[in-house]
């Protein structure tokens, strides 16, 4: 089978590779179906991943149908139509009880698929832990609307959770890619006051005034003084920065208020400065983000 494969720094190639083989009873072979490309693997192809594993197919974004399951594995059987989690995980450890399972403790645990172990832009892919890891989707729901779910929506709700986000709030999201637009529809789950989306890209801020005109947007160059005007208290209550970019980390601690929440949902290229003297009295909670306990089917704590 074709799989998309990390060589190197600044080299992907598409290789032959065998079809991959139950390995633990835990284990299942899904034939994918669909995938997608996350900007995660545009890192490890940047080199900015160090540990991904050179060798390894990449892609942990995927839907497809169960074509084999270990003796443990009954959440799903052969012919089900599955989501894949990007993070395979336990349910067993310190970490995965307290559902924090991007740190789950088991050696294919956290994010694992296309990373450290072969992913889903193939044609099979072997999914570790899979009692956990696949979720069924319902006969109503497309592959393409199933894709949203394993990855860049879990990640939006993730970043909505932790970020306690009130009906008093003026919420910022910096971003509105794919994830920044998932993040987007689960801040407004939450219903705060009101929102902000800061975006460079001008078709991406005319999709979000066509489909969600209760929300403000502005660009990157104007959002400082925008949010000052357009916030109860001078500033954001809660930031959300999913766009992971040169200057929009900083961008996101100035435009909160004292004693706001920020959430970094984004994954740097390189690593970021907290300029502490600049910040000093801003009293700021960082929070950064994975993909953690994403609430799929088969995980409720």
């Amino acid at each position: 089978m074709l799989a998309y494969t990390y060589i190197d720094k600044g080299d992907f190639q598409l290789l032959e590779k065998p079809r991959p083989t139950l390995q633990s009873n835990t284990d299942a072979i899904v034939r994918v179906t669909l995938a997608s490309i996350c900007s995660s693997d545009l890192h490890i192809k940047h080199g900015s991943v160090p540990r991904a594993v050179k060798g390894i197919t990449v892609g942990h974004e995927m839907v497809g149908v169960v074509e084999e399951v270990g003796s443990a594995v009954t959440s799903v059987k052969v012919g089900d139509r599955v989501t894949v989690n990007v993070e395979t995980f336990c349910g067993e450890c310190f970490f995965c009880r307290k559902g924090f399972v991007n740190n789950c403790t088991d050696p294919d645990g956290g994010w694992a698929l296309g990373c450290r172990i072969d992913g889903g832009q193939t044609e099979y892919v072997r999914v570790p832990l899979a009692q956990q890891g696949l979720n069924k989707i319902p006969d109503s729901v497309s592959d393409e609307q199933a894709l949203l779910v394993g990855d860049v929506l879990a990640t939006g709700f993730w970043g909505a959770r932790i970020s306690e986000i009130t009906e008093e709030d003026t919420v910022l999201i910096i971003g509105a890619g794919p994830t920044g637009l998932c993040t987007l529809l689960c801040v407004m789950l939450k219903k705060p006051k009101r929102i902000i989306v800061c975006e460079k890209d001008e078709d991406r801020i005319k999709f979000v005034n066509q489909h969600y005109p209760e929300v403000l947007t502005v660009s990157p160059e104007n959002v400082a003084e925008f949010v000052k005007d357009n916030s109860d208290h001078s500033g954001a209550d809660v930031v959300l920065e999913v766009a992971g970019s040169e200057d929009t980390f900083r961008l996101a601690w100035e435009c909160a208020r004292p004693n706001a929440i920020v959430t970094v949902v984004a994954l740097y290229d390189k690593p970021q400065t907290l300029p502490l003297p600049d910040m000093y009295g801003k009293n700021l909670i960082f929070k950064t983000c994975g993909v953690d306990r994403c609430y799929c089917d088969g995980y409720h704590t």
